[in-house]
C-alpha cells in the first residue's frame, strides 16, 4: 500500500470520529428527579416579586424532561464568554442536590455543566409556550390531599 493510499485509509477511519465529538450527556431523568421547579423574575419595572413554580408530581416532572431531552441533539456549546443569564430557569433536583439548570429566553435555552461549560440550543416561541404551560397547566395536576 502506498503512503497516500494509507493516508486516504487513515482520513477516512477519522471522518466518523469529528461527527461523535462527545456532548455533555443531561443528567436528569424523569426517575432521578424528585422535583423540578420554574423561577421567573419579576418585572424591573414594578415591585413585582420573582415567583417560583415547584412540580413534584412524577408525571408532570416527566413531561419536562421529556421536553429537554427531545433538544438533548440541539446544544451547541457556546463560544466566548459565558451568556448573560435571562430572568427564567428550570431547575431538575433529586432531593437537595441541584441536577441540571436551564436558562430560558425568548429565542434560546442555555445550560452549564458541572464543569462550567455552557451551552445554548435555539427554541421556537411555541416551543417556550410548551414548556410553561407544563408549570401553568392544571392539567394532571394531583391534589396533595
Amino acid at each position: 500500500m502506498s503512503i497516500r493510499t494509507g493516508t486516504f485509509v487513515v482520513m477516512l477511519a477519522l471522518l466518523p470520529a469529528a461527527g461523535c465529538a462527545q456532548r455533555f450527556i443531561l443528567k436528569m431523568s424523569s426517575e432521578d428527579s424528585s422535583s423540578v421547579t420554574l423561577f421567573e423574575g419579576g418585572s424591573k419595572d414594578t415591585e413585582e416579586d420573582d415567583r417560583s413554580t415547584p412540580l413534584e408530581d412524577p408525571e408532570r416532572i416527566a413531561r419536562v424532561a421529556a421536553f429537554f431531552k427531545k433538544k438533548d441533539d440541539e446544544f451547541q456549546p457556546v463560544r466566548g464568554d459565558s451568556p448573560r443569564m435571562p430572568r427564567c430557569t428550570v431547575v431538575f433536583r433529586k432531593d437537595t442536590e441541584e441536577r441540571d439548570r436551564f436558562w430560558i429566553d425568548p429565542d434560546h435555552i442555555y445550560m452549564r455543566t458541572p464543569e462550567g461549560a455552557y451551552y445554548v440550543c435555539k427554541m421556537t416561541p411555541r416551543e417556550r409556550n410548551e414548556l410553561l404551560q407544563i408549570f401553568r397547566s392544571k392539567t394532571n395536576y394531583k391534589s396533595p390531599e
